[in-house]
C-alpha cells in the first residue's frame, strides 16, 4: 500500500488502562479477583421503578459468577453464584404458591438468611430488548456481608444465588479485551 498523507485515518476508540473502573466493565475485559483472572463474558442489566442495576457474566475456567453494581446513595457491588432451588432445606417454590412470598428465613449450607427487601423489576439480556419481567426477594445474614436471592420468572420457574457484598478495592489488573 503507497503512503497518501490525505487519507483519513481510521478512528478507533482508545482506551486509557488507567481510567477503567470497574463499573464500566464490557465484554472482553479481564480483571483479577481472589487470586484468579476473570473474563467478562456479558453485560446485562436489571430495571426497578427507574433504578438499574448492572450486572456482569464473569468466567474463570469451569466457574461463572455475576457482578452486580448498584448506585443509590453510592455504589455498592456484590458478587454472586447461581445455586440450584431444591438445594434448601425448605420447598421454597411450594410456599411462594401458598403464600405469594418465600419463608422470611431461609438456611442454606449452615448459614441464616433473614428477609431484607423484595422488587418487581425486568431483566435485559445483553442490554436489549423490552426485558423479561420478574420478581425477586433478598436476603441477608446477621453479618450482612452475605447474600442470598430468589428469583420468580413465572408461575414455575425458579432462580436462586448466594453471595457476598465485595468492594472495588478487592478487583484488580482491569484491561479491555476482545469480546468473545
Amino acid at each position: 500500500m503507497n503512503w497518501n498523507p490525505f487519507r483519513k485515518k481510521e478512528e478507533t476508540e482508545s482506551i486509557d488502562p488507567l481510567d477503567i473502573t470497574l463499573d464500566s466493565l464490557k465484554p472482553g475485559y479481564v480483571l483479577d479477583y481472589d487470586l484468579k483472572t476473570w473474563q467478562v463474558s456479558a453485560h446485562h442489566y436489571y430495571e426497578y421503578d427507574g433504578d438499574r442495576v448492572d450486572e456482569w457474566e464473569l468466567s474463570s475456567a469451569d466457574e461463572v459468577v455475576y457482578l452486580e453494581c448498584e448506585k443509590d446513595d453510592g455504589v455498592a457491588y456484590t458478587l454472586t453464584r447461581k445455586i440450584r432451588v431444591s438445594e434448601f432445606d425448605a420447598d421454597i417454590p411450594a410456599h411462594i404458591n401458598q403464600d405469594e412470598d418465600p419463608p422470611e428465613e431461609i438456611a442454606y449450607k449452615g448459614i441464616v438468611y433473614e428477609a431484607d427487601s423484595s422488587a418487581i423489576g425486568r431483566y435485559y439480556q445483553n442490554g436489549e430488548g423490552t426485558g423479561d419481567e420478574f420478581i425477586v426477594w433478598d436476603y441477608l445474614d446477621d453479618s450482612e456481608k452475605r447474600t442470598l436471592s430468589i428469583e420468580q420468572w413465572s408461575d414455575d420457574r425458579f432462580e436462586a444465588s448466594v453471595g457476598e457484598i465485595v468492594e472495588d478495592y478487592q478487583f484488580s489488573n482491569i484491561l479491555p479485551g476482545e469480546a468473545t
